[in-house]
């Protein structure tokens, strides 16, 4: 109910809705809440408002909370321009990342962040993609440059290094299906159909 009161009030009337929020008794929905607040409120209140929501996100129960809910105020950071807020929000939470488990939380908890990123701007999601790349590959190396993996459909589709938009280019994104059991994916292996899901990316232009 704080959330929505929140969401409510939050275009209209920022001290209810800063009130609202606050009264959530979670913290994953107390950081959503906060950061709609933020979108509205003026630049200085804004910014001292993503900054509760950057704390309140450490009271997640767990790494995975905390790196999925902080997209909620990032995108907003980016969004209104708190550049300085970012700069030091997102390396810290690309940091904890690494701590999420197990695989498949991991790999969701990631493409949240990269979706809040690349929608508000390209330039963000690339260091969300690099730690994609590291963290969520299999062989914890990365995806080489000229692997391939294979859609649930099993049409190819080849890796890109880096997330998609670079080149000015709108790609179509979509996720696969991969696989915790500590399988590696190589050049021409397609993905086994009944494994536990992890989150893999792929782009094709």
């Amino acid at each position: 109910m704080g959330r929505h009161h929140a969401h409510q009030f939050a275009a209209t009337n920022v001290p209810a809705a800063l009130q609202a929020a606050r009264g959530c008794p979670d913290a994953w929905y107390r950081v959503q809440a906060l950061a709609s607040v933020a979108e509205h409120a003026d630049p200085k209140l804004a910014l001292s408002i993503l900054e509760e929501a950057a704390r309140e996100a450490l009271a997640c129960h767990d790494a995975y909370g905390t790196v999925a809910v902080i997209s909620w105020p990032l995108s907003v950071a980016m969004a209104r321009g708190f550049r300085d807020f970012v700069e030091r929000e997102l390396p810290r939470c690309l940091a904890l990342a690494g701590q999420v488990t197990p695989a498949a939380s991991q790999a969701y908890a990631l493409e949240t962040l990269w979706t809040a990123c690349f929608a508000v701007d390209a330039h963000w999601a690339k260091p969300v993609w690099t730690r994609i790349l590291a963290l969520c590959h299999p062989t914890g190396a990365g995806v080489p440059p000229d692997c391939t993996s294979m859609s649930p459909s099993a049409s190819r589709a080849k890796a890109l290094t880096g997330p998609p938009g670079w080149s000015g280019q709108c790609p179509r994104a979509r996720r696969v299906r991969g696989w915790s059991d500590g399988s590696a994916l190589h050049k021409g292996q397609s993905i086994p159909p009944a494994h536990s899901p992890s989150t893999l990316f792929t782009a094709v232009l």
